[in-house]
């Protein structure tokens, strides 16, 4: 896509585009009779010793800025939609015996975005933001026993441009939604207790040797113990025990420490494991690690977790699990279950991630989303590696190198790798996306994020890039490249020369997506359709394995909402992505499913039809340019008056402009006629060049760069509903002459000379005549740039019209104000350029909107 070709999508788009603010009302939305799954006692760490309080359930909420405190209830978890700064509050109970005996972590597996949690009016905690799961420690000496304690959140949910992860312009993202939207608990853990465990493990595949280091924190928060008696010691027993199911326990370690009152101790033990029964995709084997505390004889504390051996390495040629060569054939994958987003039941989640293993993926994406930490679990038990990343895609290069936002990076990151290291199947690491291969900046920033990413150092740390100039970058082990919408013969062109050129370990294909726009056709030779997706994916795993490349991650594995009306994806009211393999409802009878399962599972090949080429001009184009020459042709021959005004106004628009001037007689029936032809017209040519521009990125991109919703909703709606886009933009035209006469009749008032309001209105109207020549135009226009043979001419030409028009609407006002034309021009254009100017200046002050459009500018080599 060539640079006259956007230039000209940019500066159509600012002469015609309109927005509006709309303040969005907030709705909570919840599921219906929801159940935690307490019962799963690994994943919550329930044991002997250690249980849980689930505070899911009725909760209060009001606005943190009502004085009054007007609270309605509301159940959590839930989500609410739109921007608010929100309270919520829990009551719960503690006994005596409880907060004597236990230390207490208050946990949260996710909520969005901002919030300050407080119990009994005190701040314990300050969350700055993040759907990943988090805890908070209870101070004993706040927590009530005769009384009720009171939690309170005070919950703030609003994305922006720079401050916030992900950012608030975000391409193809899954709808964001505030609230406390998963499970809140407390758990409960004894005095003296393992506070922190970690583990890490290096193996030999060949030799199936393994050493597990286990790392711990032991604390004794005792300050009044049962076991306290004159003379006692402060001796206590440290087991670490390592057991397969169906073989027992492999290996264990014991130590004897000293652990007095209100201190800790930090240990560490190797475990050796002579016969390593490893983790695989097509055998997920785990192990079972007891941490324990005894004292004479009495189990003091207990807590287990499940751990997987495996060991997933790239050199140069090959990706290597377990020694042995393995390729990534992944999906990404997007929770979205309908209007509630990602708010999901624990039974819904186990059936997308069985689904996704039952088609034949080895691996899972968390793509432009924050999981859900069961997810992981779910990976684990069904043999999926888990690749999680930042929720950052197209960062601008302005912003990659502001150090406050650099510093809030690397905050999240630490945060986000300190939710998710306790899960075994994590085995890769995510450090955003869409960053732009040749940009020193985005580099540097990812080496600012690689430094803090080495704290997980048993994963692999990757980025994904958009374009094809990917140089490898130390630090990464990996290397993405997105494909969207990519014709089959140009990328397997150009990433045959990559992986040629470059270390081909590296490599891999991170997002792989196909838009579906125009649902089902004939066959595959249809852009946009069920069967031209299905055949890219089916050429896409056929490039993989024959070129053996590490892998690749197909986007995604089901449709998803997401918060801005796309272009490519087609206008859908509630904002539907078709990327998915499957559709919302789950269906398996999906042509682009049974292709992907049967070239993963090496089935029967699934016949995916040719078809013929569907013509997509509508004829809506037609009828309405039709009847708009019909109606002007009955305009033209219904009095000789109407034709001589034409032709002078064409053709001599000052001696015209004059005339109207001297309030000569003019026919406001006929130019009333004419504002209603010239309207037409003008939504015809915009219609014309909307439906052309409906499936172009650039575009695209540069309307995300505003950062606002009713402008995406409203030129998708346009662009894919060209009927509507006639009617619509008639009468926007319409109204846009109205407000040009009221403008020109108010500045009127600053000249000697008087303006009649009739010859404003006849002034408008007859400067946009020239419209009317180009009622053939618009009848053909979609056809002839569909051809792509003279398209550079036809957006100069239309540029020149428009240049024009404005050149005669100049005239007609500085002859009926009867003034010097130099200082028409020089206000008109002051004028316009307050007006564009603000609203651009609005849109950079409010959502960056430069940073952004240079952005997508240098992704698509507009600019350099």
């Amino acid at each position: 896509m060539g640079f006259p070709k956007n230039t000209f999508i940019f500066t159509f788009f600012l002469l015609c585009s309109l927005t509006s603010l709309i303040t969005g009302q907030v709705i909570f939305k919840e599921i219906p009779k929801y159940q935690a799954k307490t019962g799963d006692s690994l994943f919550f760490n329930i044991t002997d010793t250690r249980s849980i309080a689930m505070l899911n359930g009725s909760w209060y909420v009001y606005y943190t800025s009502d004085k009054e405190k007007n609270k309605v209830r509301v159940n959590i978890p839930s989500i609410f939609q739109g921007e608010a700064d929100l309270t919520f509050e829990k009551s719960f109970k503690l006994t005596a015996s409880q907060i004597d005996k236990h230390r207490f972590r208050l946990i949260f597996l996710g909520l969005n975005y901002a919030a300050d949690i407080s119990i009994n009016g005190r701040i314990i905690y300050r969350h700055t933001g993040g759907e990943f799961p988090f805890y908070v420690n209870l101070p004993k000496d706040i927590l009530l026993s005769v009384a009720e304690n009171l939690l309170s959140i005070k919950l703030v949910y609003a994305l922006d441009s720079e401050n916030t992860i992900p950012l608030k312009q975000r391409y193809l993202f899954p709808q964001s939604f505030g609230g406390i939207f998963r499970d809140v608990y407390i758990h409960f853990i004894p005095n003296i207790s393992v506070s922190h465990l970690d583990h890490s493990f290096s193996t030999e595949p060949a030799s199936k040797r393994t050493t597990l280091k286990v790392d711990c924190i032991i604390e004794n928060q005792e300050f009044k113990a049962a076991y306290d008696s004159p003379g006692q010691k402060d001796d206590y027993i440290f087991r670490t025990i390592l057991s397969l199911p169906g073989y027992g326990i492999v290996s264990s370690s014991e130590s004897v420490l000293k652990l007095k009152k209100n201190t800790e101790e930090y240990l560490s033990q190797n475990l050796d494991i002579v016969s390593t029964v490893y983790w695989h995709p097509q055998s997920p084997k785990f192990y079972f690690l007891r941490a324990e505390i005894w004292k004479d004889g009495n189990l003091i504390d207990r807590t287990i977790r499940r751990i997987n051996f495996y060991s997933l390495q790239n050199d140069k040629d090959k990706l290597l699990l377990n020694g042995e060569e393995f390729q990534l054939r992944g999906v990404a994958y997007i929770p979205s279950f309908d209007e509630l987003g990602s708010l999901a039941s624990y039974e819904q989640m186990e059936k997308d991630i069985k689904k996704i293993r039952e088609t034949g993926f080895n691996a899972v994406r968390f793509a432009k989303n924050v999981p859900h930490p069961y997810y992981l679990t779910l990976c684990e038990n069904y043999g999926l590696l888990s690749f999680i990343e930042l929720p950052l895609n197209g960062v601008p290069e302005t912003l990659s190198r502001n150090p406050n936002f650099i510093v809030r990076s690397k905050n999240y990151l630490t945060n986000f790798i300190k939710g998710y290291s306790g899960y075994g199947s994590f085995s890769a690491l995510g450090l955003g996306g869409s960053y732009l291969p040749n940009s020193d900046v985005h580099k540097a920033y990812l080496n600012e994020l690689i430094k803090t990413a080495s704290e997980k150092p048993n994963v692999l740390r990757y980025a994904s890039f958009y374009g094809n100039q990917v140089e490898v970058i130390p630090g990464l082990d990996f290397l993405g490249i997105d494909i969207l919408n990519t014709p089959t013969e140009a990328f397997n062109t150009w990433l045959t020369d990559l992986i040629n050129e470059k270390e081909k370990g590296k490599f891999f294909i991170s997002e792989a997506s196909y838009t579906v726009n125009t649902g089902h056709t004939d066959g595959y030779v249809n852009e946009g359709s069920y069967e031209a997706q299905a055949k890219f994916f089916e050429d896409l795993i056929k490039f993989s394995i024959d070129n053996k490349i590490s892998g690749f991650f197909i986007n995604s594995m089901f449709d998803f909402r997401g918060d801005y009306a796309s272009l490519l994806a087609g206008y859908d009211q509630s904002n539907l992505y078709r990327l998915g393999i499957l559709r919302e409802d789950r269906d398996i009878n999906i042509l682009t499913y049974k292709v992907i399962y049967s070239k993963l599972n090496n089935t029967e090949a699934v016949t995916i039809p040719i078809g013929s080429k569907t013509d997509r001009a509508p004829m809506v184009f037609i009828i309405f340019g039709l009847l708009l020459a019909i109606v002007m042709g009955v305009l033209v021959n219904s009095g000789r008056k109407f034709r001589e005004d034409a032709s002078r106004a064409l053709l001599r628009p000052y001696n015209f402009f004059a005339d109207v001037r001297d309030q000569r007689i003019m026919s406001t029936i006929h130019s009333s006629m004419l504002s209603l032809i010239i309207a037409g017209t003008f939504a015809l040519l915009k219609a014309n060049l909307l439906f052309y521009f409906k499936t172009d990125l650039v575009l695209e991109k540069i309307l995300l760069a505003f950062g606002s919703r009713s402008l995406m909703t409203s030129i998708s709606y346009l662009a894919w509903h060209p009927l509507n886009a006639l009617l619509i933009l008639s009468i926007a035209f319409i109204f846009l002459m109205a407000l040009l006469v009221l403008i020109i009749k108010t500045a009127s008032f600053f000249v000697k000379t008087r303006v009649y309001l009739s010859s404003v209105y006849f002034t408008v109207v007859w400067s946009f005549l020239p419209y009317v020549l180009l009622i053939p135009v618009g009848i053909i226009l979609f056809r002839v740039l569909n051809a792509e043979v003279a398209n550079l001419y036809i957006y100069l030409s239309i540029i020149l019209f428009t240049i024009w028009i404005y050149y005669r609407l100049m005239k007609g006002i500085y002859v009926i104000f009867d003034v010097n034309p130099g200082g028409v021009y020089f206000y008109s254009m002051l004028f316009l350029l307050l007006v564009f100017g603000g609203f651009l200046l609005y849109y950079e002050l409010a959502n960056s909107f430069f940073d952004y459009l240079q952005l997508a500018l240098k992704q698509h080599n507009i600019i350099g």
